[in-house]
């Protein structure tokens, strides 16, 4: 299966992916990462954190033709900021299994969602990409609040506000820490016993894991 994890500018998307794709091999899934991001980060950090997976690049708006996904795998996709690089978006969109959302729970993000500067939704993204896609159905698409402050009014706002645009929004947060935050540059350990276990708990629990 392909996850995409997907967002309008940047929004930890990339720690997240690293994180997610850890913790998943560490429950004993297998695991490919791909990095579809013209930064290359995700491919970077796989390198100098010594993964124990491969990361790919594959920056490219013909990922549905041009990238060979490893059967019997979980590929984890690090797509490219969609405001800069819709293209690749769209094209990882054709072939995704679930798409990931991360925003932070501010105004910021929440606008560039709802009503960004270009008027390019990508919940619209999301939802045209079902006449490109063999079973002509859009990828399920969750929200995954990112950079969370413990106790903080905002992370239940912003899930209120996200679920009234209807958008569906996974109950597991990520919060805001230093480890997550300097974690590109030091390999990634126990990363199933934390907040990205509790994710690939609940989305096996709610079948979004093929």
């Amino acid at each position: 299966m392909l996850i995409a994890n997907v967002s309008p500018r940047t929004g930890g998307k990339t720690t997240n992916s690293g994180w997610l794709a850890h913790a998943l091999q560490e429950v004993e899934e297998d695991v490919t990462g791909f990095d579809a991001d013209h930064s290359q980060q995700f491919h970077s950090w796989s390198i100098t954190g010594e993964f124990t997976f491969p990361v790919r690049p594959a920056a490219t708006a013909k990922f549905h033709t041009d990238i060979a996904l490893p059967a019997g795998k979980i590929n984890i996709v690090d797509c490219g900021h969609t405001e800069n690089h819709p293209d690749i978006t769209n094209s990882v969109l054709r072939v995704a299994d679930l798409v990931i959302l991360h925003m932070s729970p501010t105004k910021a993000d929440f606008d560039r969602i709802i009503d960004p500067p270009d008027k390019t939704k990508i919940g619209d993204i999301i939802a045209m990409s079902a006449a490109l896609r063999e079973d002509r159905t859009p990828p399920p698409a969750w929200v995954l609040l990112n950079r969370t402050i413990s106790g903080a009014s905002s992370t239940g706002l912003y899930r209120d506000m996200m679920e009234d645009e209807g958008w569906n929004v996974l109950t597991t947060v990520i919060p805001r820490t230093e480890a997550l935050g300097q974690s590109v540059s030091y390999p990634v350990t126990g990363a199933s016993k934390g907040p990205f276990g509790q994710l690939v708990t609940e989305l096996k629990q709610r079948g979004l894991l093929k």
